[in-house]
């Protein structure tokens, strides 16, 4: 009888993620020079229509974004950068998310270390449909859940040939920070003040037919318990003119927490207690990318596999006879994608497939795929120097999910921009795909920028 109520509650500690694509990405950077220091500070209000994104958080809110990257001008010179946001919106939820803080030094003219946080690029497919199984995300939005790095040591060796090796470690594990959930542990309830927040139910229905509240109390482990745990990874690939390889493997733990829970009926009180208890669980992920560059254009296929642990890390006997807990599944996509980008205009088609079974009714436990069978088009167009207009969308042709995105961007002074788009979610009328939980949060806003 509590069926819903027990995958919510396994499911607030996750959330949901579309790929950003690189054309909204540019109608924010085509303003900005080749710099050292480039960014912006901004609004954007949702209440143009009343009907449309009227929830909580999604009204409007205020951005600003900092890039401070100094690349080397001899070849033996330190790289070094530091990429910053943060989001406040009208809940009062401020989040904040450090994509890269590292330094890059050259050892030799063949080998170089990298050291901080910073973004693993080596799954195409990955990153541009934002599965995060490699890279944390900042995911402020789920349109754009842009990437965030893992903090750690990189070692690349270059050979004269072209081949690439690469190696990954990192002694410590930060989890994925937004959307967050708000805890209460002294009215023991769960809510967000994020409309991308999944908090689970505050009642519960009993076979009786009774309406009852429940109550949540959340065991945090502590820091120490969470932080200090290994990742390890090793690429080796291929770089000319026009081909670049990478084939990697990667133990990591997952980039956000998963949920434990028992319950139990108060039937003195007449409510539901439910004890959570957040566990780290480890995956191997393993994949390849191919792609083909000539000047503008670009062609690429990828895949990945993710081999994630059935227990928690820790004592495996300890959680084996567990009765309520995250069901994983393995995941293997393939992805392949062409694009042609340049100053003027850009226009990009990809396309992922789920290779990996999944069946709802055997898999009730787990997180339904983000994307099954989808194919994406995307383009932007410089129609003069100051208007950029940009179009993007998402559509998933076994689920008939659709994200539609479409923005104007007008750069009225050389620091201040203007922006005018609209962000849709549709999904089908059965209210069984990943995205059936996100379908109000569309929007038709207007925003204002400095950029510098």
């Amino acid at each position: 009888m509590f069926g819903r109520l027990f995958i919510m509650a396994i499911l607030f500690s996750t959330g949901a993620w579309a790929y950003g694509s690189d054309a909204f990405v540019y109608s924010e950077m085509n303003t900005r020079n080749n710099k050292t220091i480039n960014g912006y500070v901004g609004g954007l209000s949702n209440q143009g229509s009343s009907s449309i994104g009227d929830v909580p958080g999604n009204r409007y809110n205020g951005s600003m974004e900092f890039d401070y990257l100094n690349k080397p001008a001899q070849t033996f010179d330190k790289e070094t950068r530091f990429t910053f946001a943060a989001q406040h919106n009208d809940q009062s939820l401020t989040q904040f998310s450090l994509q890269e803080a590292y330094i890059k030094l050259p050892a030799s003219e063949k080998n170089t270390f990298k050291v901080g946080r910073q973004i693993i690029p080596w799954s195409a497919v990955d990153a541009n449909w934002g599965f995060g199984k490699l890279n944390n995300r900042r995911n402020f939005d789920f349109f754009e859940p842009g990437q965030e790095g893992l903090v750690g040591l990189q070692f690349e060796r270059k050979s004269a040939n072209g081949m690439r090796y690469r190696a990954f470690y990192s002694p410590l594990y930060l989890p994925e920070t937004n959307p967050s959930l708000d805890i209460n542990s002294r009215d023991k309830s769960i809510t967000s003040r994020s409309p991308w927040g999944n908090a689970p139910a505050s009642t519960t229905v009993l076979d009786n037919g009774n309406e009852v509240p429940v109550l949540y109390t959340v065991n945090y482990p502590s820091i120490s318990e969470v932080v200090y745990r290994h990742s390890v990874g090793a690429n080796i690939g291929f770089e000319s003119k026009h081909w670049v390889m990478d084939n990697f493997l990667m133990r990591k733990p997952e980039n956000s927490l998963s949920t434990k829970v028992d319950f139990k009926l108060n039937t003195i009180d007449d409510v539901v207690e439910v004890q959570v208890d957040p566990q780290v669980y480890y995956h191997d992920t393993y994949g390849s990318t191919l792609k083909w560059r000539n000047k503008d254009v670009e062609i690429y296929g990828s895949a990945i596999a993710i081999r994630p642990n059935t227990f928690p890390d820790g004592d495996e006997e300890a959680y084996r006879y567990t009765e309520i807990k995250t069901e994983k599944r393995r995941e293997d996509y393939l992805g392949l994608g062409i694009s042609k980008t340049n100053d003027l205009y850009g226009i990009g088609l990809n396309y992922v497939a789920r290779l990996s079974p999944f069946d709802r009714q055997k898999e009730e436990l787990a997180e339904d795929p983000r994307w099954n069978q989808a194919v994406n088009v995307n383009a932007y167009f410089a129609l003069t120097r100051k208007l950029t207009v940009v179009g993007d969308l998402k559509y998933d042709m076994l689920t008939t999910d659709r994200l539609m995105r479409g923005r104007v961007a007008f750069s009225a002074t050389r620091n201040f921009q203007l922006l005018a788009g609209f962000n849709s979610i549709g999904t089908p009328t059965d209210g069984k795909s990943y995205w059936s939980t996100f379908t109000n949060n569309d929007s038709v806003y207007g925003a204002l920028r400095y950029i510098f």
